[in-house]
């Protein structure tokens, strides 16, 4: 029965840490910089 119940309990959506999430939207927009960054300077006529 113990068992049944500890399984129930470790089931389920559990939501990540809100370090990690702000940890990832930033590295989401450093990356868009990145790339946004690299077409300007291919634009621009640099390789």
């Amino acid at each position: 029965m113990e068992e049944k119940e500890e399984l129930e309990r470790q089931e389920g959506y559990e939501p990540r840490p809100l370090w990690q999430v702000w940890g990832a939207r930033i590295g989401l927009v450093l990356f868009l910089l990145f790339v946004v960054w690299q077409i300007v300077n291919i634009a621009r006529g640099g390789l």
